[in-house]
């Protein structure tokens, strides 16, 4: 009975960073610009709310877990709009975010510590967003998209004291007057929401009452085999979108109907065989590139192992049952 406790126990965790990883994708597509505060490519998004909520629930790795998830299946879809870039940066921070919040709150389960890991994990994310963004994430858009004077251009037009205050670097200024405190009020925005919304949830998909025993049935193990499903099926959509990004890059020609993918795969092919770039740079871009697969790959695996040890304990159990049965015909 234990060890289909923990079963199940680790199949609820899974289902239900599932479904908050779903939420924090659609999450990270509503996503809006705040004019006359911080230049337009900045989005505003609740994309790291559910993986708080996930921090606090199932444990301060699976927060980690749902934000590296979201981001993994928001890459294909938008990847040339900053070469993996964003995404690289969202997961880094809200990864941050997240896990000193959960670390913070699971060393004593009370609403104060959940108050304070996430300020402190949301100031702690401001924090570490300026040298990030200056010594990473903004020289790779430097090199990959944008021209460096166009992007302190937007933040000047919008305040033009930030070339030269406080400090000579207008880069610096910019993010430290425009960014962090974006960043900030971000957080704190997502941990005024989760502390309104989590404790109606914790009593409802997050409870673990869903784990009794009346839910110890066939038609949970049916929930798990779909979910199971379901994640497998992804992986193979991931695959499948990998596998038409090397058809693109191998064969342009043959894929000309798809020409935004014919320009990013050029342009990655132009960046790689530029001698000037790092190999820093190079890495990162090509490990963007096969991410898709890689999240495709994990996602199959993952499916067809927890559906092979579902079909064992379906045996086992069933095994048990007909002992159990016959035990009971034959009492001596």
């Amino acid at each position: 009975m234990h060890t289909k406790m923990k079963s199940h126990e680790s199949i609820r965790r899974l289902t239900v960073a599932a479904m908050l990883t779903a939420i924090a994708w659609v999450l990270q597509l509503i996503e809006i610009s705040v004019p006359f505060l911080v230049p337009g490519f900045i989005k505003f998004d609740l994309s790291d709310l559910p993986a708080l909520i996930g921090a606090f629930s199932l444990g301060p790795w699976w927060g980690v877990f749902i934000q590296l998830a979201k981001n993994l299946l928001h890459l294909p879809f938008f990847f040339g709009s900053s070469f993996g870039v964003g995404e690289m940066n969202n997961f880094l921070l809200g990864g941050i975010f997240v896990l000193i919040a959960g670390l913070i709150y699971h060393h004593r389960k009370t609403r104060k510590n959940a108050i304070i890991g996430s300020v402190l994990g949301a100031v702690c994310m401001a924090l570490v967003s300026m040298p990030l963004n200056y010594f990473v994430t903004y020289p790779l858009y430097f090199q990959l998209m944008i021209a460096k004077e166009t992007v302190i251009g937007m933040y000047t037009a919008i305040l033009q004291p930030a070339a030269y205050v406080p400090t000579a670097d207008p880069l610096f200024n910019c993010l430290l007057i425009f960014n962090v405190p974006f960043t900030l009020v971000k957080g704190l925005l997502n941990v005024l929401i989760c502390y309104l919304i989590y404790k109606p949830l914790s009593k409802t998909v997050l409870s673990k009452e869903l784990l009794s025993e009346e839910t110890l049935n066939v038609v949970d193990r049916k929930k798990r085999k779909r979910n199971l499903w379901i994640l497998t099926v992804i992986g193979i959509a991931l695959l499948v979108i990998q596998a038409f990004l090397w058809a693109v890059e191998l064969f342009p020609e043959t894929f000309a109907f798809a020409e935004p993918v014919v320009k990013l795969t050029g342009a990655m092919q132009k960046l790689l065989a530029d001698p000037e770039k790092t190999w820093i740079l190079k890495a990162a871009v090509v490990a963007a590139f096969h991410a898709a697969g890689v999240a495709g790959l994990l996602c199959v695996i993952l499916g067809a192992i927890n559906l092979g040890r579902l079909k064992k304990q379906h045996a086992e159990d069933a095994a048990e049952d007909a002992n159990s049965a016959e035990s009971l015909d034959n009492p001596m």
